[in-house]
């Protein structure tokens, strides 16, 4: 299993004090997000020596750590100030919803520091983001929520503002990373010479209690969570065969839902004045925080104390 060290690799600032906010900043690395995180930094690496621009697609459900691989990259490159202006390696922008090349132009203007990322029209905004990203050295451009290219009824729209991404990588020569659900690759495949320019995505998967390497990776990260949230609560070990169990019933595999559930404990527990954490309160926590269609009479509890494990231990 690769899957490193997580004192080192765990991002968060210790020195925050706040057990929700530190929930919100952990990012643990797992193997498919090593490697999401490789993929991208090979492309960063060897950009300057691109015949042509190159695109990567980091793709997969809501919850898998999509956004996380592209802002703890982000992280690691993000803007400086120099004697000559500021340089700007990596441009990190999301969609907005039912996107316009003006809207999209805005976003990316908005993320190079533009005071004015909302004036001008289309073809304006289009071409200072051009000039700012050259200036500014850009060499890889981030577009997350890229689904919000696919719609139904408005091919049309999201073909052409896809292009003008095209041509605008094409012109500044930048690395095009894009995430988001596996929709976003009816974008690429739509357009061939966009196609023609991606690599094979990234694929987040979310865990799967059965394959026993990701039931592992699963384990330890909830060991992660572990270590960080019992300096200050007194709760149970959230890493153990059982528990995690009950976490993955309760998250279906998914990082993104396990640590919504441990911020709503987290909550709970800071509103009631209490440095204890039990399995009630995962109930509870685990009641309010995960969304679900059916009545709570209906849902699967896996909190309980009733509820029943089934076998998690490997034989040999």
């Amino acid at each position: 299993m690769i899957f490193q060290t997580l004192q080192q690799d765990t991002k968060v600032d210790m020195k925050v004090n706040n057990a929700v906010t530190i929930i919100d900043k952990i990012v643990i690395p797992h193997s498919a997000f090593i490697e999401a995180e490789r993929r991208i930094q090979q492309c960063f690496r060897f950009s300057d020596e691109m015949v042509e621009p190159e695109g990567l697609a980091i793709v997969g459900e809501s919850g898998v750590g999509k956004t996380s691989s592209l802002k703890s990259f982000r992280l690691a490159h993000m803007p400086t100030h120099q004697s000559d202006g500021w340089r700007i390696p990596l441009l990190y922008a999301s969609v907005p919803p039912q996107p316009t090349k003006r809207s999209l132009a805005g976003a990316m203007l908005a993320a190079l520091q533009d005071p004015n990322s909302e004036q001008g029209t289309a073809d304006q905004k289009a071409q200072r983001l051009e000039v700012l990203m050259k200036g500014t050295g850009t060499r890889m451009v981030m577009i997350d929520e890229f689904q919000h290219f696919y719609s139904k009824d408005k091919q049309k729209t999201m073909y052409d503002v896809a292009d003008w991404l095209k041509r605008l990588v094409d012109s500044t020569r930048t690395v095009l990373v894009i995430a988001g659900l596996p929709s976003c690759l009816l974008v690429v495949q739509q357009n061939e010479q966009l196609r023609r320019r991606f690599m094979n995505p990234v694929r987040l998967p979310r865990f799967d209690w059965e394959n026993l390497e990701q039931r592992r990776e699963f384990m330890a990260i909830l060991k992660e969570f572990t270590r960080l949230l019992s300096e200050m609560y007194e709760m149970p070990a959230l890493h153990t065969e059982d528990m995690a169990f009950r976490f993955y019933c309760a998250s279906g595999g998914l990082i993104g839902y396990v640590a919504k559930l441990l911020r709503q404990a987290v909550r709970n527990a800071i509103d009631e004045q209490t440095k204890f954490i039990a399995l009630e309160d995962l109930h509870l926590a685990h009641m309010q925080a995960i969304f679900s269609h059916e009545a709570t009479r209906d849902r699967t509890k896996p909190f309980e104390r009733s509820f029943s494990l089934v076998a998690t231990v490997e034989n040999s």
